[in-house]
């Protein structure tokens, strides 16, 4: 979310206020936030959204986590030492940390809970750990770069050293499950989750809200807050309206109102925008006809203006898209060559395809997840489409739909947005493009390319630094200069947040404060 080619905007992730003074924090009540749409899951095995994750990151617990300066800090690892080739890990857990059913957490959950994840669809989160590829192959029962070594302790072994592994231990895929519940209930685990985490789950109206509450036997002390309502309003207008009455604490800014809530005398001091490590994009589904030739996909990419989107829907408020890393992510090259708007070379490649002024093509199906701006922004893109001769339909699906549908391939033409687990550019180039992650472990694409998988892989391995960021560099414009993946443009947080909430934290890791957001540092102060 921060470049350190020159900016280093975001190496230190902004607090809206710092922590209340642990004397004078006030305890009670009731934070009431928003989400779009329903989260698909609350099995942290089978997360792929931010919007599930908000919820995951309070129930659950992981080994370690990312501070306020985007550090590894021990959350149930108390400590944890590696080898000298940086190859082995050794985590040892706290004592006396208990799951919400009230049984404490041995090492069995870890290496439980890693395994059954591995087997979700974050499989790149664990596959750096040595045997994970034949395990996930069914070559092996378990994953030998797992050991107990006792009770309380863990030691993982890696393929080959990783440099953000310990990052990786903090996304929310590697949260520990107790294995007995989630072996119980199997897939209703996703719908009635157990974890160590500061906040339990109480219940899940779909299409209404999800409830939770505080708990007291957290091993770092009970949150200030009583409990966490997440509501379910699509419309950005209506959450807008609610925020103003007085019903939400915070909420993210409608489209076409950003401009206008910075000059409210009365919101203007609510406002928080902040830059973040995520891109707005749109990507094709290579396998597919007439997606699987490149001109069509570059044809696309000419067609279409991202600063109409940025400068007309979203105010100037968010960054005009170029290429695939946004400007805050350590490593972006800001001479990163993406496909300019000229619809004449548009035309070109079209008849150059077969299809001169797109006659002959068919309509494109543009696949899409509720919310205003979706819709916006599909609408503008239909339009600027028509421009150079191809004509868009419109699919608009909630989120889970939508994220199904392109996790299954039924999707040629669709909306992704991606918003980085940890700063690193591997996990937005590796996870994104990488052949072996074709499909619902992030490749939606279904992009194959064996010099770049070579690149990638080759990045991967190396000792953090320039040479390393190069490599990846190098890799991003391949993908560019392929048409696979065009971005409209990077993301920003844009909250409103009432003056008594204390303590949120603005991540760059987050697209709006309650994502990924530690809600246990909140109160309210009213």
């Amino acid at each position: 979310m921060s470049t350190r080619c020159g900016l280093l905007l975001l190496a230190v992730a902004l607090v809206l206020t710092g922590p209340p003074p642990a004397g004078g924090q006030k305890q009670g009540g009731t934070l009431r936030a928003a989400f779009s749409s329903d989260p698909p899951t609350l099995d942290p095995a089978q997360a792929t959204d931010t919007t599930s994750s908000a919820v995951i990151r309070q129930i659950f617990d992981t080994l370690v986590e990312l501070d306020e300066t985007l550090k590894p800090v021990p959350a149930l690892a108390e400590r944890w030492s590696a080898s000298k080739d940086q190859r082995v890990y050794t985590f040892v857990l706290r004592p006396g940390v208990r799951f919400h059913h009230g049984r404490e957490l041995r090492a069995g959950d870890v290496k439980f809970s890693f395994e059954r994840a591995a087997r979700g669809k974050r499989p790149w989160v664990f596959e750096k750990i040595a045997g994970t590829r034949e395990f996930l192959r069914g070559q092996a029962s378990e994953i030998r770069g797992i050991r107990l070594v006792d009770d309380l302790s863990v030691e993982v072994t890696l393929e080959r050293p990783f440099a953000p592994f310990l990052s990786l231990m903090a996304y929310d895929a590697a949260s520990i499950v107790p294995r007995e519940e989630a072996s119980r209930l199997g897939v209703e685990f996703a719908s009635h989750p157990v974890g160590t985490g500061a906040f339990r789950f109480v219940r899940w109206r779909r299409d209404d809200q999800v409830v939770l509450e505080k708990f007291n036997g957290h091993f770092r002390g009970a949150p200030s807050l009583d409990r966490v309502v997440f509501r379910i309003i699509p419309a950005e207008i209506t959450r807008f309206n609610e925020y103003k009455t007085g019903h939400l604490d915070y909420t993210d800014i409608p489209t076409g109102h950003c401009r206008a809530v910075q000059r409210d005398p009365a919101l203007k001091q609510e406002v928080a925008i902040w830059p973040i490590l995520g891109t707005q994009a749109v990507r094709f589904n290579v396998e597919r006809p007439p997606f699987n030739d490149r001109r069509i996909r570059q044809a696309v990419g000419h067609a279409i203006e991202p600063r109409a989107i940025v400068a007309g829907l979203l105010e100037g408020c968010v960054v005009a898209g170029k290429g695939i890393l946004p400007p805050a992510m350590p490593g972006f090259n800001p001479g990163v060559s993406g496909p300019a708007f000229d619809r004449e070379r548009a035309r070109r490649l079209l008849a150059e395809a077969g299809f001169p002024a797109g006659k002959g093509l068919g309509p494109f199906t543009f696949h899409y997840n509720t919310g205003d701006l979706n819709q916006r922004i599909a609408e503008l893109l239909q339009a600027q489409l028509k421009e150079v001769g191809i004509v868009l339909e419109l699919r608009r699906l909630d989120w889970a739909a939508h994220i199904k549908l392109v996790d299954e391939g039924g999707a040629g033409f669709f909306r992704q947005g991606w918003i980085a687990d940890y700063p690193d550019p591997e996990n937005f180039l590796t996870v994104l493009f990488h052949s072996r992650n074709a499909g619902a472990a992030g490749n939606t694409s279904r992009y194959r390319n064996p010099s770049l998988d070579r690149l990638l892989d080759e990045a991967d391995g190396m000792a953090p630094g320039s040479a390393r960021f190069k490599r990846y560099q190098e890799a991003e414009q391949i993908v560019l200069d392929d048409g696979v993946w065009i971005s409209l443009y990077h993301y920003t947080s844009r909250a409103l947040i009432k003056p008594y909430v204390k303590g949120l934290e603005r991540s760059p890791l987050s697209s709006a404060p309650e994502f990924l957001a530690p809600l246990r540092k909140v109160s309210l102060d009213r």
